[in-house]
């Protein structure tokens, strides 16, 4: 059987392209998945690794959908190959089972393994230099004038939670956090 996965971060990501470039190869079962590839848990690609049988074939888009470092990654394809299970990488066009495939996609796994961690020492330096020069990181935080009219609506007791947040743009979560730390009563 062949069996394709394609995988996005976030659930706003969309799977579209590499389902698409999956289908071309014609899969007989394409697995999708929005789960972080930083983590070592994605049920689905375990559910997907666990019911595949020799002589099946697994295909992805690219590398990182797959593991999120070198040694990860080798030991997936190191399983894979134990298994008579084939591996294909549309991207690079390799069959990663195989001796030649596995060597070159070590050798690019350690390459964005590599960039992956440079990002991270950039990402953090900028922190540090942000700090540094005062600037003030994270998300805005509402006006004060503005949480302050919503507690105002909120005491006044004939505004529900969702009409105090659209008229004040101030979130529920941000009320009831200010009404419990307040320790506020409504007046009615």
């Amino acid at each position: 059987m062949i069996y394709g996965y394609a995988r996005v971060s976030t659930q706003d990501q969309n799977l579209d392209t590499q389902i698409e470039k999956l289908k071309s190869y014609k899969c007989d079962v394409i697995v999708e998945e929005k789960f972080t590839g930083s983590t070592l848990k994605r049920p689905k690609l375990e559910k997907l690794l666990n019911d595949m049988a020799a002589g099946d074939k697994l295909i992805i888009t690219r590398v990182d959908r797959l593991g999120r470092n070198t040694r990860e990654l080798l030991d997936l394809v190191a399983d894979l190959q134990q298994r008579d299970i084939s591996l294909y990488i549309i991207e690079l066009g390799i069959e990663a089972t195989h001796r030649n495939g596995k060597m070159f996609l070590t050798i690019l796994s350690a390459l964005a393994e590599n960039e992956r961690e440079l990002l991270a020492e950039k990402r953090t330096a900028g922190i540090q230099l942000a700090k540094e020069k005062g600037i003030k990181l994270g998300r805005k935080g509402k006006a004060k004038g503005q949480v302050e009219h919503a507690l105002d609506l909120w005491k006044e007791g004939k505004h529900t939670i969702k009409e105090i947040e659209s008229r004040t743009g101030v979130g529920k979560s941000i009320l009831y956090r200010e009404i419990s730390k307040r320790e506020l009563k409504r007046t009615i």
